[in-house]
């Protein structure tokens, strides 16, 4: 942190003269666009320059498009400030939406935690009375001495000396796993990273490992980990509201920093003998998504069931009834679940051994989180849907357990709230524009033209449609305003179960609209449902040839793509979408290439399928297309077999290459 301001492109004087939005509150769930002239080259530009190409507050190198590119965001939000106690002033700093002292370069990964949290000791500042005498938390990275409340260790973390340092590690997540990982590469090859001008500035400070002494932190919050873990239950109720039994430390721990996972690892569950699954690889500036992509029985619903298990904590474990014994893999001693939630330096673990009944793990973490299994139907009672726990994953267990009942929640909302709220799941539905969720002092009908249906009357896909969506707004809007301010996260098993192909492909952008602050992680074998999915949220989930579950991260974008090109891709992989006999050719095929010790017969099995497809003219028609595509498979095969442990760079494949040129061209030297 620290630079000098440039002087204000004549672009952003421009847009100011047009007129800000006035200030005033506002009732609709989203957000205001912000103005397109923060996008403009000229004002992207000065930014940069300003920060020598890093990000204002990680420092961080950034590129001027692309995953690792700029974004102009304002340091104070022009719309939704979030305090650390959850309160939300909604017109916060409006007047300051085009002022270029309030403007930023920042990377997508610290817009993403930031959000609209800009934490303050006192009032906020007004119109009328300026930011002078504003006491903000969030360090200012034109304004502020960086020195004097952060201080960075050769082991990548950094640490507070002061209240302010303490807030902004917090709100902007400066110790999630890539930052800390590439400042112990800047400690240990200080010439081979770019960026992290403060860290350099500091090199020979805080050895590994040191704290800092408590009286250099007055006023400082505690570290998350060092939080109450929370009150006790009533005798025969599981989980907890947030809204009502939060305690002081509790509810800053939720509202002071954003809380998603970025990291699981899983050891002997179920199918998994042992998987790493990277879900901070979104490249959006909101909440990420990480779609599962797989077909059925490959590890995906495990995958979820194992993130639910660990965060649910002990009290609805014993509630469901969940007998540890069932998710031990066969034959294994020990399991494990690690997850890494954002600004956490240890992770939550989930163990057991055979024979144990019951898990060890963490009690709750003042997070919202929801589950939702492959089944969504309306609950079987009127009175349902009255579970106030923050913590709610049932459903993704028993998917006859019910969930909210729309209609009774519905009809309890007030006006402005319903019409926002009917607004969204008329998005979600794709409904036309003669089409809305209407209610009477006892019922809530969907009008569709002339014709109106009660809500037990809709067909399954509508049902579950809105019986999710009712019971995912019901939750965030115990505890925020606004469903666009709200945080949590979200597990969907099989999202596109019940639902029309028209809302498959509509269901992710709809949803992320309505819910841009909460980070999902869906499962899905459809290619429908990738729609709306940003670069670097889909994980390829497969089990190899000895079963053993594996997954495939670097993969292209899928935005844009056909759905013939994505089922022939490595999505999912498809030799043919329309020949069945050419689709399970290439499975064969890659499956018995892959082998480690293939055995003569499986080596004949091999050159049959290779004749056949050879014979379809799969192989290449050409001694360069023979070449290039030999090499292609056996990476190919060798990926389908380790996922993303094969990652081979250009030197590997040169070596490949040549490899087959001798193997397969005469005259070449062998």
């Amino acid at each position: 942190m620290g630079f000098r301001r440039p002087t204000e492109p004549r672009v952003l004087a421009s847009a100011r003269s047009r007129g800000a939005a006035p200030v005033g509150p506002r009732t609709k769930q989203q957000a205001p666009a912000p103005d397109l002239a923060l996008q403009h080259p000229d004002v992207v530009g000065a930014l940069l320059e300003a920060t020598a190409w890093t990000c204002a507050y990680c420092e961080r190198p950034l590129t001027g498009s692309g995953p690792d590119g700029v974004i102009a965001t304002h340091h104070r939000p022009t719309w939704g400030a979030v305090d650390t106690d959850g309160t939300v002033t909604l017109d916060a700093y409006r007047w300051l939406a085009l002022v270029w002292d309030n403007i930023y370069p920042a990377c997508a990964d610290c817009v993403r935690a930031k959000g609209t949290r800009f934490p303050v000791d006192g009032p906020r500042a007004r119109p009328d009375s300026g930011l002078s005498a504003e006491r903000a938390l969030l360090l200012d990275p034109a304004v502020d001495d960086a020195d004097a409340h952060l201080r960075y260790g050769a082991d990548g973390q950094v640490v507070a000396l002061t209240r302010r340092g303490n807030a902004t590690i917090e709100v902007l997540a400066l110790n999630r796993d890539a930052l800390v990982g590439a400042r112990r590469r800047l400690a240990e090859e200080p010439g081979q990273v770019l960026g992290f001008p403060t860290m350099r500035r500091q090199a020979g400070g805080l050895p590994t490992g040191e704290r800092v002494d408590r009286e250099e932190m007055q006023g400082a919050a505690p570290p998350p980990q060092s939080l109450p873990a929370g009150p006790a239950l009533p005798s025969g109720e599981t989980g907890y509201d947030l809204s009502v039994r939060l305690a002081d430390g509790e509810k800053q721990q939720y509202f002071q920093a954003t809380q998603w996972i970025e990291r699981v690892v899983i050891r002997n569950f179920r199918p998994i003998r042992e998987l790493e699954v990277d879900l901070a690889r979104s490249t959006s500036e909101q909440g990420p998504w990480t779609v599962l992509l797989g077909e059925n029985g490959s590890g995906k619903s495990s995958i979820l069931q194992a993130v639910a298990l660990t965060l649910m904590g002990g009290e609805q474990r014993r509630a469901l009834g969940i007998d540890a014994r069932s998710y031990l893999r066969h034959r294994a001693r020990k399991g494990l679940v690690q997850v890494f939630l954002t600004g956490r330096r240890e992770p939550l673990e989930l163990r057991w051994e055979h024979g144990d009944v019951e898990f060890t793990g963490p009690e709750p973490v003042p997070v919202l989180l929801l589950g939702y299994g492959a089944t969504r139907l309306l609950p079987r009672h009127a009175d349902a849907g009255a579970d106030s726990r923050a913590v709610r994953v049932d459903n993704l267990f028993d998917p006859l357990l019910p969930l909210t009942d729309p209609t009774s929640w519905l009809l309890s909302l007030e006006d402005d709230t319903f019409a926002d709220v009917a607004a969204g799941i008329h998005d979600l539905l794709a409904l036309d524009g003669d089409s809305e969720l209407v209610r009477t002092r006892e019922h809530v009908r969907l009008r569709q033209g002339r014709a109106e249906s009660d809500l037990t009357t809709l067909s399954d896909g509508y049902q579950a449609m809105v019986v999710m969506s009712c019971d995912i707004l019901r939750s965030v809007l115990t505890m925020w305003p606004q469903a666009s301010l709200a945080e949590g996260i979200v597990l969907i098993d099989e999202v596109g179960a019940h639902l029309h192909p028209r809302w498959r492909m509509r269901i992710v952008t709809a949803v992320r609209q309505l819910l841009p602050r909460v980070q999902f992680i869906i499962s899905t074998h459809d290619p429908l449902c990738l729609r709306g999915v940003l670069d670097g949220e889909v994980v390829v989930v497969r089990r190899n040839s000895e079963g053993d579950v594996v997954t495939i991260v670097d993969l292209p974008p899928v935005a844009g793509m056909r759905i013939d090109q994505l089922l022939t891709s490595e999505h999912f992989g498809l030799g043919s979408t329309d020949d069945p006999e050419i689709t399970e050719l290439w499975e064969t095929y890659y499956s018995l290439q892959g082998l480690r010790r293939p055995d003569d017969e499986q080596l004949d099995r091999l050159d049959a399928v290779r004749a056949r497809l050879d014979e379809l003219e799969q192989l290449g028609t050409t001694e360069r297309e023979r070449l290039l595509l030999a090499a292609a498979d056996r990476y190919i095969a060798r990926r389908r077999e380790a996922g993303d442990a094969v990652t081979p760079g250009p030197a590997a494949v040169t070596a490949e290459l040549s490899q087959l040129w001798a193997e397969n061209l005469p005259g070449v030297k062998k």
